[in-house]
């Protein structure tokens, strides 16, 4: 044989090696989406939203991928926000969320949820899922959308504006958001029937008083310098997030028997290990009901996952861990007048508390935690309107 023919033989070898053949079949990944999913878009874009959700529906079933799956899901929740079904679309949307893998796709279920939970009155978990989504959206539009939801809700409740935000939404209005912050007062004009009872008059938004709560100053738990290098000051105080500390066991019982020793054990971690400048929470509850200055007010605190959510946000983190135990009757006590004490000092409304869990993903402050907390700021907020009232 020829070395001429030897070769052509080796190069058509190749050839089908490398296309599959003569190896057995090639593994192949296909990544491609149902042209179905193309289809359910032009319907929903064209306002055909009973065959648009028809075609989601039938994607969002198991057998599917999970980004079909999760694309499906965000179309399910966009019609659902479409027409008005808030909780629909907040379910849909924390599905695709879930669903989908990290990226423009996922930011643009955060985006939607955003606009479902400020629709919705959940504004911190609104303002969380659209400051999440904002880096990873990749179309020019949906960026200047959460810009702008984020800029025009804090401008709505008084707080400061990041320039990245307020400088990306300055170029665009979106009138189909008003409703969100534009909340209609119907006035009836009949005179059919005269009003018999007065309107209250509105003498304070601020809840009454709770009285004066002792706080451990920094300097009976023996705290270490701030890092002054390493903390950002304090803007105005607007919002709190309380948190449980869900400590090892060991580092656990120590909070237990001595709130000192656990709290400078602490600090050293948060300076030392994380290099942050302090420890992360402006107060901390040990169990037997004793309030803990951490970090000064002077300075933001680092508890809230990040930069963003750490602004004008107040740190309180009880001592324990609340998915497995239950909070000391004490503990609750001084959270509850704690919370008053604060909303009272810094003007802040009930409805600005949450749990760390519902501003990301985390368990934190615990289920047991949580739902004490949840009761707490309904009974903060109806000592509001009863004070309003008087």
């Amino acid at each position: 044989m020829s070395g001429r023919t030897l070769a052509a033989i080796f190069i058509l070898a190749t050839v089908l090696i490398s296309s599959g053949c003569g190896g057995g079949a090639p593994e192949r990944k296909d990544e491609s989406l149902p042209v179905a999913l193309h289809h359910a878009q032009l319907a929903f874009d064209r306002g055909e939203l009973d065959r648009s959700k028809l075609i989601f529906s039938s994607l969002a079933s198991p057998e599917q991928s999970l980004t079909t799956r999760g694309l499906a899901r965000l179309g399910l929740g966009r019609c659902a926000l479409k027409e008005g079904q808030l909780s629909q679309a907040c379910r849909q949307l924390e599905l695709s969320r879930k669903l989908l893998s990290p990226g423009p796709n996922q930011a643009r279920a955060l985006l939607y949820l955003g606009e479902a939970q400020l629709r919705s009155g959940a504004t911190n978990s609104g303002l969380n899922q659209l400051e999440r989504a904002y880096s990873t959206l990749a179309a020019n539009d949906e960026k200047s959308r959460a810009a702008f939801l984020i800029t025009r809700t804090l401008d709505h409740l008084g707080q400061p504006v990041a320039a990245l935000y307020r400088n990306a939404s300055q170029q665009s209005s979106y009138p189909e958001y008003s409703s969100i912050w534009i909340r209609e007062v119907k006035l009836d004009t009949s005179t059919a029937r005269p009003v018999e009872t007065p309107t209250p008059v509105v003498r304070s938004t601020r809840i009454k008083n709770p009285g004066v709560i002792r706080i451990q100053k920094r300097n009976t738990w023996n705290a270490r310098p701030v890092r002054n290098g390493a903390v950002v000051p304090m803007t105005r105080p607007f919002r709190i997030t309380v948190h449980n500390t869900a400590d090892q066991p060991a580092i656990e019982l120590l909070g237990e028997q001595s709130p000192a020793r656990y709290l400078r054990r602490i600090q050293d971690y948060c300076t030392g290990t994380l290099k942050w400048g302090d420890i992360g929470y402006h107060y901390l509850i040990s169990s037997d009901g004793r309030v803990w200055e951490g970090r000064s007010m002077r300075y933001q605190g680092a508890h809230a996952g990040n930069n963003s959510l750490n602004r004008g946000n107040i740190g309180i983190a009880l001592i324990g861990n609340f998915d497995r135990n239950r909070p000391s009757t004490y503990q609750l006590k001084s959270l509850r007048t704690l919370l008053a004490a604060l909303c009272h000092l810094h003007d802040i409304a009930p409805n600005a508390i949450a749990g760390h869990q519902e501003l990301r993903d985390t368990t934190c402050p615990g289920r047991h935690l949580q739902s004490a907390l949840n009761r707490m700021i309904k009974d903060l907020a109806q000592s509001s309107i009863r004070t309003r009232s008087r």
